[in-house]
């Protein structure tokens, strides 16, 4: 058995990429662009602007659901990825984030789907130009939706730049946040008991926008050279 373990975040900024994500029977994120932009040339109409909030709104309780690792409902699964005006040829990272969640290459998506997921969910997205309003390309990117939450962190003997948040995500447990900036080997610590978690990929209920992966995933994303995206560390584990 492997003695490590690996951890990155959603919170890089050289991961975000300026896209967004239409959740069927929510969010019409065409719609949604539409509004706002009225919104900012002051032309909305107050039933527009009703529904302008209705949909943010909307958006603000699902990304609070995603974000906290927990599972979506199937009725509020993503279905398509948006970007603006986008080269046809574009190359985009194994791993990124963008407005509303996680996404993940057609590759990564395929590897994933060979280990011990639990509740995480993979759901495949249509990739379209929003201004030209038709698809962008042939490739096949995957919403990542981990819904697998363990509670290994210690705190106590992590890097001193971790910080106590004022607000909690999950009842009983309080939460932390690192700053992308000073994730480092080790920086993280964890429970060693972490190497025999029973699912491959999870989040920590008491670490901000936390990725924690198992060393055989962490070998197998490597051996396809898809690792580097996701900028993984090792933890500490004590």
């Amino acid at each position: 058995m492997s003695n490590k373990v690996w951890t990155t975040t959603s919170n890089f900024e050289n991961n975000y990429r300026y896209m967004d994500l239409s959740f069927p029977g929510r969010v019409d994120y065409p719609e949604l662009a539409r509004l706002q932009e009225l919104k900012a040339q002051d032309k909305l109409t107050d039933d527009e602007e009703k529904k302008r909030k209705e949909k943010v709104n909307s958006l603000i309780e699902i990304e609070k659901i995603y974000f906290s690792g927990r599972k979506l409902d199937p009725e509020i699964i993503p279905n398509i990825l948006y970007a603006h005006n986008i080269a046809k040829n574009v190359k985009l990272p194994a791993f990124f984030r963008v407005n509303s969640g996680i996404i993940i290459s057609e590759s990564c998506a395929e590897i994933l789907k060979k280990f011990r997921l639990g509740e995480t969910g993979l759901y495949p997205l249509s990739f379209f130009d929003i201004q030209l309003n038709e698809s962008v390309n042939d490739q096949t990117y995957y919403f990542l939706n981990i819904a697998e939450l363990r509670s290994y962190l210690r705190p106590e003997d992590c890097i001193k730049k971790m910080r106590k948040q004022t607000y909690t995500q999950h009842q009983g447990y309080q939460l932390f946040n690192l700053y992308d900036g000073f994730y480092a080997d080790n920086a993280i610590a964890i429970a060693k008991e972490a190497v025999e978690c029973d699912v491959d990929l999870w989040r920590d209920p008491e670490l901000k926008s936390s990725i924690f992966i198992s060393d055989a995933l962490k070998d197998a994303l490597d051996a396809e050279q898809l690792s580097q995206d996701w900028q993984f560390f090792l933890c500490k584990l004590v």
